[in-house]
């Protein structure tokens, strides 16, 4: 998969694809068996440490996630503490109002729609102002309206030059020929061992 800079890249695939691996791995976080990595310049499994301040992960459950139980404003709070000089108030206030983020402070996540989810994700990530951002499981939950509503998001962080590539089950079809797209085969259609003829 090549995924140039400031493009959208889309892996498609049915639950238990390795899609969320794969992310994991593009980002940095998920040591490769095999094959080779090339994000940014940089080599994988070599270069992971520099990997990880270009890419920065929005969401891949369970490693990478939103927690429930907290309350937006707090999940801001957090993650301008964490994020050192790189991320602070207003660098995520301009991403929450970019991507058109309606998250109320004291709503909790689970109070939020799946949309407003994976948008708040989305921007506190791209507060970081990373050179490229994942995130898995785009439209999990959404009708086609929402969906489109995050894939229109995540192309106004294209136009800006980030580079962003997105999980889902099946890709939309209001993407254009500009957008990278790999499918990923069902579990059962990969990696298959013949059995010995009885």
């Amino acid at each position: 998969m090549d995924v140039a800079a400031g493009q959208l890249g889309v892996v498609a695939g049915p639950s238990g694809s390795g899609r969320t691996s794969l992310l994991l791995a593009l980002a940095g976080r998920m040591r490769l068996v095999a094959g080779s990595v090339a994000v940014g310049g940089c080599r994988l499994p070599a270069d992971a440490a520099r990997v990880r301040q270009l890419v920065a992960v929005a969401r891949a459950e369970p490693a990478v996630g939103l927690d429930d139980e907290l309350r937006v404003g707090d999940i801001v709070t957090e993650r301008t503490m964490i994020g050192g000089p790189r991320i602070g108030r207003a660098a995520v206030h301009d991403a929450l109002t970019m991507l058109g983020v309606d998250a109320p402070a004291t709503a909790t996540v689970a109070d939020l729609p799946p949309r407003e989810q994976t948008l708040l994700a989305v921007a506190l990530a791209a507060a970081e102002q990373p050179a490229a951002i994942v995130v898995d499981d785009v439209d999990r939950g959404c009708d086609d309206t929402d969906a489109e509503r995050i894939w229109e998001a995540l192309r106004i962080l294209t136009g800006l030059g980030c580079t962003v590539v997105a999980t889902t089950t099946i890709p939309p079809p209001s993407l254009d020929d500009s957008v990278a797209v790999i499918d990923l085969p069902h579990p059962t259609q990969r990696d298959q061992i013949p059995l010995p003829e009885e």
